[in-house]
């Protein structure tokens, strides 16, 4: 997920600020603290100019692998 931001090329507290939540919440987000919800996949996705559903499958392997 760091990646897809870095590609962006779009500051993370913008990027924080355009989906509604803290720098520190995405923070968490992209290190895999804690799992983001579809709906905040899909919008990190779109503004990020990324394809959400390889960003989901990810997200679903990730859940699998933690049991989150």
């Amino acid at each position: 997920m760091e990646r897809v931001l870095r590609l962006a090329r779009i500051p993370p507290a913008e990027v924080a600020a355009g989906l509604g939540i803290s720098p520190r919440g995405l923070a968490r987000f992209l290190d895999g603290t804690e799992l983001p919800s579809r709906l905040l996949l899909e919008r990190f996705a779109r503004t990020c100019g990324a394809d959400p559903t390889v960003l989901l499958l990810v997200r679903e392997d990730q859940r699998r692998r933690t049991g989150v």
